[in-house]
Parts: structure tokens; C-alpha cells; sequence
């Protein structure tokens, strides 16, 4: 008999499990490693970048985009009508003409030209949705929003973490009630703006995204219209700036929300299921299947008893608002660290950071070779350099900084450095202290001091003490003396 999938209409659990399956199995067992691999973050699909192969891709985008069927690209036309589409260095130029806006879309394809066209016309039709007209001509910001959706904006729903999982993704987090209380347009809003700040850096559009999707409350009331959001959200996906790599569904094992995860799989595209993977079972359970996947849990904003954490929210719109106000400080700012940079910030939060992982590893290394302080923090400091990363500082205002003062960067990894030696001595120490009482004596063997206390042997009470105070210390002898 035939499998034939779900529609939106009749949604039933057990049936779009067996649709999941059957895809699964559809794909080769090539495949199904690969898309498993990324999705714990050992292994990324996209082709590495050189300039040549960026330089061929972007002569072919040009021609694809002009094959594309009329009915796909209308909105494109009329941005090449309005502002142009070519020569963007032209007075009243689209930013669409510039290449870092084209660029995006082929790593977030896999550099399938094709489909990067497809994409670009795809994306645009979203935006003018969205966010009008003005969205052709320059990139969506902040002041996009109403004063009301901002309001909303702040209630966490949907949020990007401010740090990568363990091989440099950024994280996007629907918690709560994953704004669907809201309206869909504004929702889509939201989500939009943040996959687009996300792919701002280089790293994000060549590695793509992750989505966690972390429901608490009951939102399934607010589904009115199943079919409608179902076509909307496959819409707008489809012009998606930057590459999901990774959708991790958490839910308690309940009706409801099982319910609510059918629905959320059928407003994915077949090639997005294949990433898809649930995760069912209390909120701890949840945290150790996703910390399987690289993901640094303590950063997701939820709260143990389910509350929305808001706080690193409200400083990343903060930050976003002096960043696209073109403020003076804003060229020093960093939104997101990259995974190769070294963060110095008294937190515990950073030790799980890739950067700060691989700088401890180099810490121990020439620890272990016994090199200087002076030495060991000029080497350090050159070979984070040599990997692309950088020594951020943390500001109180909010973000962190780039430090280009080279005695700055190797004084604070010297610190780090006398840090470790100081630690690595005490605990050596404590060592030596703690078995030294147990040195044997000439390779003997110790009685027990049961058998001393009967008699046993030849040894008498007093050589019971002797034994036990041979290579001990005065205070050791006391406590034996006395007991």
C-alpha cells in the first residue's frame, strides 16, 4: 500500500511519525550520516569557501535570477524598477545589488546557484510582507517595529542566545509560548530579524543556525486556524537568510504538547524534517539530550520554574539600537563572540566557550613544556591570532570589545597563566600532603591496626605507635596517642 503523508487538515500523531520514518528511510545511509553528524555539530556540509568558487557563484547568480519564471521574481523586479539592481554604488541603490547581501544566500544553499536564486527572490517577497517597501532598499532594522511590537519583542519568546554551540552555531530559541499568542505577521518579524542579525558574521552564513523550539505553557488555544499558519510558516521559511542546520523540539511527554510538535513538523519542508529531532521528557532530561548536541544549555532563557529569561535579550536590543544608529562606538562592539575568540569576563558561563576551551588547552601545553610567563603568553597570544580569533574583553554596558594592544592581550593571558601555575602547584601540594602518611616504610607491609590493637604479630602498643608515627607528622601522632 501506498504511504501518503498527513495534510494539515486531519493531523494525527502516529501518522506523521510514520511520515518522518518513511523520509528518513528514503534517504541514503551516506546522507543520513552527514545531516546526523551536523546536527552534533562534528561535521558542516557547506563547501569550503575560496574566492574562486565565490567568484563563479556570484557570475552564475546573475544568470539564474534571470531565468527565474516571472510569476517568482515579481517582487525582485520591482526592486531592480524602484532602486535599480545593478551598480550599487549608484545614488538611491538597493543594498540587494551589493555583494555581502548575494553572498549570503550561497552558503545558505550549499552554493547550489539555483537554488540561491530561488532563495534571494523568495526572501524578498517575505520582507516587502513583512516589513514594506523600504525593505528592497536597505536592510530590516529595529525601527522597523512599532513601539507596541517592540514591547513585545521584549517578552522573550523568541531570542538569540549570546553564545555559539560547541562548533560556532548560533542559537535561535522559541521558549514559552514561542509567540504564537501573538499575531503571525509580527511573529515572522521577529523571526526574520533575527536570522538576519544572525548571518551578519561570516562564520554564522558558512555554518548556518540552530533552532530550539522549548514550549512551556499550553498554546495549543491559540491555533485557530491550523491550515492558514501551517502555509504561512512554510512560505516564510522558504526565503530564510541562513541555513538551518539543527530544529531540537523539547516537549514534557504530554497530549497536548505532542499535538503542538505534529504541528510544527508539518510546517517544515521534507529537506528541514530530516533535522528535526524531539526531545521528550522533564526539563532535565531535556538538558542532557540537548547538551548531547553541543549546546550550551545554562544559556537557554527559561528559568526552573518555566519563567522567561530576559535579561541578555533586553542588552542585545540595546546593543542593536547603538549599532544601527551608527554610533562612534559601535565599530568596537562584538554582538557575538566567534569560536576561536578568547573571552575574558568573570563568569563561569564562558568556560564552555570553544575559544576559551582551546586557550586552556594551550595554557596546559606550555605549562608542560615549562616555559616562563613571558614566553608562554607571547606564544599563546600568536597562536590564537594565527587560528583568526581575538582577545575580547567584556564591557559593562553590555558587549564585549576587541583588544588590538598587544601588551594588553599578552598581559591577560599571563595573568591566566600565573592563575594556572599557582592552581597547578597548590593542588600538587594537597597531593604529597595527603599520601604522604602512607610512604611505605622499606617496602614493608602495614598491619592492620586491628590486628596491632589485639596483639597480634610481634608488635606491641607502643611499636603500634612507633609504625604509625614512622613518616608522619607531630600532629598525626598526637591524634593516635590519644585515641
Amino acid at each position: 500500500m501506498a504511504y501518503s503523508p498527513p495534510t494539515p487538515s486531519n493531523v494525527d500523531p502516529e501518522s506523521v511519525d510514520s511520515m518522518l520514518a518513511a523520509e528518513m528511510f528514503s534517504l541514503s545511509f551516506q546522507d543520513r550520516n552527514k545531516i546526523s553528524e551536523e546536527m552534533h555539530g562534528v561535521l558542516c556540509l557547506t563547501p569550503e569557501e575560496t574566492p574562486k568558487l565565490v567568484q563563479e557563484s556570484l557570475e552564475k547568480l546573475e544568470q539564474e535570477i534571470n531565468l527565474l519564471p516571472m510569476e517568482e521574481k515579481e517582487t525582485l523586479m520591482l526592486c531592480r524598477k524602484r532602486f535599480g539592481w545593478r551598480g550599487s554604488d549608484q545614488k538611491g541603490g538597493s543594498y540587494t545589488n551589493d555583494v555581502d547581501f548575494r553572498i549570503r544566500f550561497l552558503p545558505c544553499t550549499l552554493f547550489d546557484v539555483p537554488k540561491a536564486a530561488k532563495k534571494i527572490a523568495n526572501y524578498l517577497d517575505s520582507v516587502v510582507v513583512l516589513f514594506g517597501e523600504s525593505a528592497l532598499q536597505r536592510p530590516i532594522k529595529l525601527s522597523d517595529f512599532t513601539e507596541e511590537e517592540l514591547q513585545i519583542f521584549r517578552t522573550g519568546n523568541l531570542q538569540l542566545l549570546p553564545f555559539r554551540d560547541r562548533s560556532g552555531r548560533r542559537i535561535v530559541a522559541g521558549v514559552d509560548g514561542l509567540a504564537i499568542q501573538y499575531d503571525s505577521k509580527l511573529r515572522y518579524k521577529m523571526l526574520y530579524y533575527l536570522l538576519w542579525t544572525a548571518a551578519d558574521d561570516v562564520e554564522t552564513q558558512l555554518k548556518g543556525i540552530v533552532v530550539i523550539i522549548w514550549p512551556v505553557s499550553d498554546i495549543t488555544q491559540h491555533l485557530h486556524n491550523k491550515d492558514d499558519m501551517m502555509k504561512l510558516q512554510k512560505k516564510i521559511l522558504k526565503g530564510s537568510p541562513v541555513r538551518v542546520c539543527a530544529f531540537h523540539f523539547c516537549v514534557p511527554d504530554s497530549p497536548i504538547f505532542h499535538l503542538l510538535r505534529t504541528i510544527f513538523t508539518l510546517t517544515l519542508d521534507r529537506d528541514k524534517r530530516s533535522r528535526l529531532k524531539f526531545h521528550v521528557g522533564q526539563r532535565t532530561e531535556l538538558q542532557y539530550s540537548v547538551g548531547g548536541y553541543g549546546i550550551p544549555v545554562d544559556h537557554i532563557p527559561l528559568t526552573e520554574t518555566g519563567n522567561v529569561k530576559t535579561q541578555n535579550l533586553r542588552l542585545w536590543l540595546n546593543l542593536r539600537n547603538i549599532k544601527e544608529n551608527g554610533e562612534e562606538m559601535a565599530q568596537n562592539i562584538i554582538e557575538c563572540p566567534g569560536s576561536n575568540d578568547v573571552l575574558f569576563r568573570p563568569s563561569k558561563l564562558i568556560k564552555g566557550h570553544p575559544g576559551n576551551v582551546k586557550f586552556q588547552s594551550l595554557i596546559e601545553r606550555c605549562h608542560e613544556r615549562g616555559m616562563g610567563v613571558t614566553a608562554a603568553s607571547r606564544e599563546i597570544v600568536s597562536e590564537i591570532q594565527e587560528d583568526g580569533g581575538r582577545v575580547l574583553i567584556w564591557n559593562k554596558r553590555g558587549w564585549w570589545t576587541n583588544s588590538t594592544d598587544q601588551a594588553q592581550k599578552q598581559f591577560k593571558v599571563s595573568v591566566s597563566y600565573r592563575d594556572y601555575k599557582k592552581k597547578n602547584k597548590a593542588k600538587m601540594q594537597i597531593h604529597n600532603s595527603s599520601t604522604f602518611v602512607f610512604h611505605d616504610q622499606d617496602n614493608r607491609k602495614r598491619k592492620r591496626p586491628e590486628d596491632l590493637r589485639n596483639g597480634g604479630g610481634s608488635s606491641s602498643p607502643k611499636s603500634a605507635c612507633t609504625f604509625f608515627n614512622s613518616g608522619s607528622s607531630l600532629h598525626e601522632a598526637v591524634l593516635i596517642d590519644t585515641s
